[in-house]
C-alpha cells in the first residue's frame, strides 16, 4: 500500500534533511496554535482532503496507533510512523466525506486483540481542544465540513435537572449481580402522572459517554420528548448477554421490568416502553422487542450490530431482517429509530439499510 504523507510534513522532512533545525520548532508552534489533526487539500485531487494525525513521543515511545470511527479500528493501517529520527509520529489518510468522528491514541500498544486493555489506556489528542464526553470518558473529536450539533443543543446548564440513582440488582435467572442506573425527571414523584419508560443496554456508557442526564433534562424541559424514566443496565458479560440471549430477555421481562413497574410510576403498555442500545446493544434491543412485542413497542438502535450472525442460522439474510420480513405486521406493532453513521464498517452499514427497507415494506413507522 502506498504511504500518503501530508504536504506540511513532507516540507518539514525536507527542511530537516537540509539541516534547518528551526523548521521543527516552527512546525511545533503551528500545530499548538492551529491544532490537530492536520487537514489539507490533496495536492493531486482537490476533491479529497488529507487528514494527518500527529503524536509527539519521547525516548520511551515504541509505537503509536489511532482508532475511531475515522480512520477506523484496523490496527494494520492505523499505526503511526516516526518522522526521521525525531519524536513526531504521524499517519495520513485521504477522504472525500463530510463527517464528525471521535478518536483516540494508544501508545506502546502490545495488546493485539485485547480491546478492553487497549481502551483502558486511550489518550486524547493533546493538540485538539474539541472533545466529546465527560470525566474519564472523553474522546477527541474531528470535524470535517460539519459542525457538532450537540454543542448548540444545550445552550445552558440551567434546565431543571433530574437525578440518577444506582442500584445493585441480583438476577436469579442469570445468577449474577449488576448495576442498574435509574434516571427520574426533576418533578417526578410516585404520585405524579405516569411516565414513559426507556430501558437502555450498556448503562455505564449511556450515563457517562452519552451524558444521558443532560440530554434528557433538555429534551424533557423543551417538550421534545414526553417525560420519562430511563433505566440504564450495566453489562456483566456484554458479548454473551447482547447476542441473541434468551435468558437475558427473560431477565428483562420477568425480573427487571416487574421491579421497575412496582418501584416507579410508569406506563405498562408496549407503546409507552422503549428498549435502546448501541452496537451489540442495538442488536439486543431488536431481539428482545421481536420476541416480546406485547412488552416493547419501540426500539432505538444506534449503530446496531444487526448483521451479527445467530448460531445455527444459515440464511444469508441477517436474522433480524428476516424476522421483520416474516412477521405479521397487523398483529405486531413496532416503532423503530435506527441511527447509523456512514463511517461504520460495510457489513453493519449495509445490514442497517436493509433492515430499514424491510421495516418500510411492513409499513412500520421507522426512521433512519
Amino acid at each position: 500500500m502506498t504511504t500518503i504523507i501530508s504536504p506540511k510534513l513532507e516540507k518539514l522532512k525536507n527542511q530537516l534533511k537540509n539541516g534547518n533545525e528551526k523548521a521543527l520548532y516552527t512546525f511545533l508552534d503551528e500545530i499548538k496554535s492551529n491544532h490537530t489533526p492536520l487537514v489539507e487539500q490533496c495536492p493531486i485531487d482537490n476533491q479529497y482532503k488529507l487528514i494527518t494525525y500527529i503524536w509527539l513521543g519521547d525516548q520511551n515511545t515504541e509505537n503509536v496507533y489511532v482508532v475511531g470511527s475515522f480512520p477506523g479500528w484496523d490496527l494494520s493501517v492505523n499505526q503511526l510512523q516516526r518522522l526521521l529520527q525525531i519524536d513526531i509520529w504521524y499517519v495520513t489518510f485521504k477522504t472525500n466525506k463530510r463527517f464528525i468522528s471521535t478518536y483516540y491514541f494508544t501508545v506502546n500498544d502490545f495488546f493485539k486483540n485485547d480491546w478492553i486493555k487497549r481502551s483502558e489506556q486511550y489518550r486524547l489528542d493533546p493538540f485538539n481542544e474539541n472533545v466529546f464526553g465527560e470525566g474519564a470518558n472523553k474522546a477527541s473529536v474531528l470535524k470535517i465540513d460539519m459542525e457538532v450539533r450537540y454543542s448548540s443543543r444545550f445552550p445552558s446548564n440551567h434546565y431543571p435537572s433530574g437525578k440518577i440513582e444506582t442500584y445493585s440488582f441480583y438476577s436469579s435467572i442469570l445468577n449474577n449481580t449488576r448495576k442498574i442506573h435509574i434516571y427520574t425527571p426533576h418533578d417526578y414523584s410516585h404520585n405524579s402522572y405516569l411516565q414513559e419508560l426507556l430501558i437502555a443496554f450498556d448503562g455505564n456508557s449511556f450515563i457517562n459517554d452519552l451524558s444521558i442526564t443532560k440530554t434528557l433534562n433538555y429534551l424533557i424541559y423543551e417538550k421534545e420528548i414526553p417525560s420519562c424514566i430511563a433505566v440504564a443496565i450495566d453489562p456483566v458479560d456484554r458479548l454473551e448477554e447482547l447476542t441473541y440471549n434468551d435468558k437475558m430477555n427473560t431477565f428483562l421481562t420477568k425480573e427487571l421490568l416487574p421491579w421497575i413497574q412496582t418501584k416507579y410510576h410508569v406506563y405498562q403498555k408496549a407503546k409507552h416502553t422503549t428498549i435502546a442500545g448501541f452496537s451489540l446493544g442495538g442488536l439486543a434491543a431488536f431481539y428482545v422487542a421481536l420476541q416480546n412485542p406485547h412488552i416493547f413497542g419501540n426500539v432505538l438502535s444506534m449503530s446496531g450490530s444487526v448483521h451479527w450472525k445467530k448460531d445455527d442460522y444459515e440464511n444469508t439474510i441477517p436474522w433480524i431482517e428476516n424476522q421483520i420480513s416474516s412477521i405479521n405486521s397487523n398483529a405486531t406493532h413496532l416503532y423503530s429509530y435506527i441511527a447509523v453513521g456512514e463511517l461504520e464498517n460495510e457489513p453493519l452499514l449495509t445490514a442497517n439499510r436493509r433492515l430499514y427497507k424491510a421495516l418500510e415494506e411492513k409499513k412500520y413507522p421507522n426512521h433512519l
